[in-house]
C-alpha cells in the first residue's frame, strides 16, 4: 500500500492474524501477508501493529531458514520497540522478537550481535521476572553457545534453568527447554564422539535420548509444524546413534512429511544431514553419498545461505561416506571443509568472547587470555611500582589495600559515567573465617587469605579494581560490566572458591567457602555502592553463605 487512503484498519487485522507464527498457516503465505501488513501498518502510520507484523515475519522467515533476512527485519522493529510508548505494552513481544534475532544471528555466524542481544534479553527479563521468561531467555543463550561450539557452557546454562524453574512453566514452555537440551546434547556428543573416551561419551547420549522422550511426550497434537520437525527430527537422530533404526526411521518420515507440506527449508536440510548419518550407520554410504551431495549442491557450493552447524555436519556425513567407499581424495577434501569451518566458526567466538566478557571452558579461555599475558604482566609491573612509592600495597596478600581502592575507583567512576557505561562493584567475605583460625591458628588463615587473594587476581581483567578492604573481606570493581556478566563473573569465583583444597602441611583437605554481595551504579557515589553491596552481602551472609546476592536497584 502507498497511501493511508488505501489501507483499511480491518484488513491490517485480516492480514495480521494470518501472519501470526502461532496460527496454522505455512511460513511462505504467512509471510507474505506479514510484509503486505507491514506496508499498510506504515501507510497508516501505526508503528505498533507495523512492529507486531515485522515480528511474526522474523519468526516465518526463521522457519524458512531466511537468516540473514530475519536480521534486516527485526534490527529496526527492535529499536521501534524499545520507544517508551511500545517498550511497555510490547514487553513479551519484544523479548519473543530477541529470541528470534538471537537464534538467527547465531545461525549466520554473527556471534557478536548474537551475544549482545542474549545478554540484553537476560537484562530485560531481569532476576525477578516470571519462571517462564527466564527459562525462555536461559535456552536463548545456550542455543547461542552451543551454535559458537561452547555445548558444555550451553548445557550447563540450560540445564540450571530448567532445574530451577521446571515446575513453575507450563508445558509448551517446558517442551521448548526439553528440547533444547536434547539438540545441545546431540552437540555435545558430536564434538566428543572419538575424541574422549565412551564412558564419557554415552552420558550425553542418554542426557540427550531423555531430553528427546520427554519433549516428545509433551508435544501436543496437532503440533505447530516447525515444531513437531525439530522434535521428531533430534529424537531420531538421537534413536539413530543409540542402533534403534526403525524407531528413528518413522520419526523421520513423519517429520520429513511435515517439511515437504510447510516449505521448512532450512529444517528440511538438517534433517537430510541426520537421515545421511542413518544410512552410514545402517551400512548404505552409497546412498547416504548420494543424498548429501544433492543437499550440498541445494545449500550451494560456498555454504551461503545455509546454517554453518547444518553445513559443517553434512560434510562430516560426506567425509564418513566417501571414507566407507575408498574415495580418499573426496574424503580428505570434505575433511578440510570440515576443519576449515570449525576453524572459523572458533576464532568468531574468541573474538566475540573476549570483547563481552563471556567465559568458555578454561581450555578455550586460555587461548585468549595468552594474547593479554605479555600486556597485564607490564599493567601488574606499573602497579607494583605505583604500590611501592605510595604505599597502596596490603603486605599480607600483595592486593591494593584501602588507599588504592579509594584513588583507583575516584579516578574510574567519572570516566564511566561520561561514558555512560555501568559499573559492578562486589564485596567478597570468607565464610567461617575466624573458625579456620580458631581451629587450624592464624597461620593457616593466612595462607587461606594469600591463595584467595591470588584466586581472585587470576580471575580478574587488567582494568578491575581488586583490594583487601578488610581483614578477610576483599572488594572488586568490574568497570563497564553489566549485571548478567558481574553475576557470572560472581558466580564462578564462587564456584571455584568451594571447590578448591587450601593445602597446607599442617592442614591437607581444608574447605572453605566465600559470600559475595554485589550493587551495580548508578548509584555512582562509591559510598553508596558501598553501602548497597554490603547490605546484600550481609544478606547472603545471613541466609546460608557460600552465595550471592544482588542488591536491588
Amino acid at each position: 500500500m502507498s497511501s493511508a487512503r488505501a489501507a483499511n484498519p480491518q484488513e491490517l487485522a485480516d492480514l495480521l492474524a494470518q501472519a501470526d507464527h502461532r496460527g496454522p498457516g505455512m511460513p511462505q503465505a504467512a509471510s507474505a501477508a506479514a510484509r503486505r501488513a507491514m506496508d499498510m501498518a506504515q501507510a497508516l502510520g501505526d508503528t505498533r501493529s507495523a512492529v507486531l507484523a515485522a515480528m511474526h515475519l522474523s519468526v516465518q522467515l526463521l522457519r524458512m531458514g531466511q537468516y540473514a533476512e530475519v536480521l534486516n527485519v527485526a534490527t529496526p522493529a527492535l529499536q521501534d520497540m524499545a520507544m517508551p510508548e511500545l517498550a511497555e505494552v510490547l514487553h513479551s513481544e519484544r523479548q519473543d522478537l530477541m529470541r528470534t534475532y538471537t537464534l538467527a544471528a547465531s545461525e549466520t555466524g554473527d556471534y557478536d550481535r548474537a551475544l549482545d542481544c542474549a545478554h540484553e534479553l537476560l537484562r530485560l527479563v531481569g532476576p525477578q521476572a516470571d519462571p517462564t521468561a527466564l527459562l525462555k531467555a536461559s535456552f536463548t543463550l545456550g542455543v547461542c553457545f552451543e551454535r559458537m561450539g561452547d555445548s558444555w557452557q550451553a548445557i550447563r546454562i540450560v540445564g540450571e534453568a530448567l532445574q530451577a524453574h521446571e515446575m513453575a512453566v507450563e508445558p509448551p514452555d517446558r517442551l521448548l527447554v526439553h528440547n533444547a537440551l536434547c539438540a545441545l546434547s546431540i552437540g555435545l556428543f558430536h564434538r566428543l564422539n572419538g575424541a574422549a573416551p565412551p564412558e564419557e561419551v554415552q552420558p550425553v547420549l542418554a542426557r540427550a535420548l531423555e531430553a528427546g522422550n520427554q519433549a516428545f511426550a509433551l508435544m501436543p497434537d496437532p503440533a505447530e509444524a516447525a515444531q513437531e520437525v525439530v522434535i521428531c527430527g533430534n529424537l531420531a537422530e538421537v534413536l539413530t546413534y543409540q542402533g534403534e533404526y526403525g524407531r528413528a526411521e518413522q520419526l523421520f518420515k513423519r517429520a520429513e512429511s511435515r517439511v515437504k507440506a510447510q516449505g521448512l527449508l532450512a529444517h528440511g536440510w538438517r534433517l537430510r544431514a541426520s537421515q545421511a548419518v542413518w544410512l552410514l550407520l545402517q551400512g548404505q554410504p552409497e546412498v547416504a553419498l548420494a543424498d548429501i551431495q544433492l543437499l550440498l549442491a541445494e545449500m550451494g557450493q560456498t555454504g551461503q545461505g545455509a546454517p554453518p552447524q547444518t553445513l559443517i555436519r553434512a560434510h562430516h556425513a560426506a567425509y564418513r561416506a566417501c571414507r566407507l567407499l575408498g574415495r580418499i581424495e573426496q574424503a580428505l577434501e570434505h575433511f578440510e571443509i570440515v576443519e576449515r569451518l570449525e576453524r572459523s566458526r572458533a576464532i568468531l567466538q574468541l573474538q566475540a568472547q573476549s570483547r563481552l566478557f563471556v567465559t568458555r571452558t578454561e581450555a578455550q579461555r586460555a587461548q585468549w587470555q595468552a594474547d593479554q599475558a605479555r600486556q597485564d604482566a607490564l599493567t601488574q609491573r606499573a602497579r607494583a611500582a605505583e604500590f611501592a612509592a605510595t604505599a597502596e600495597r596490603d603486605p599480607l596478600t600483595g592486593l591494593g589495600n584501602r588507599r588504592h581502592f579509594d584513588r583507583r575507583v575516584a579516578e574510574l567512576l567519572p570516566t564511566l559515567r561520561i561514558a555512560g557505561q555501568p559499573t559492578a562493584l562486589v564485596l567478597i567475605d570468607v565464610d567461617m573465617f575466624k573458625i579456620i583460625n580458631d581451629t587450624h591458628g592464624h597461620a593457616v588463615g593466612d595462607q587461606v587469605l594469600v591463595a584467595l587473594a591470588a584466586l581472585l587476581r587470576e580471575n580478574m581483567r587488567a582494568r578491575d579494581v581488586l583490594a583487601r578492604y578488610g581483614g578477610e573481606e576483599f572488594v572488586v570493581v568490574l568497570p563497564g560490566m553489566c549485571l548478567v556478566q558481574a553475576r557470572e563473573v560472581c558466580e564462578r569465583l564462587r564456584e571455584r572458591v568451594a571447590a578448591c583444597s587450601w593445602l597446607s602441611a599442617s592442614v591437607p583437605a581444608l574447605r572453605t567457602s566465600i559470600s559475595l554481595g554485589l550493587a551495580l551504579s548508578p548509584p555512582d557515589d562509591v559510598e553508596q555502592l558501598l553501602k548497597a553491596a554490603d547490605d546484600a552481602l550481609y544478606r547472603a551472609k545471613s541466609e546460608g553463605r557460600n552465595c550471592l546476592r544482588v542488591a536491588a536497584p
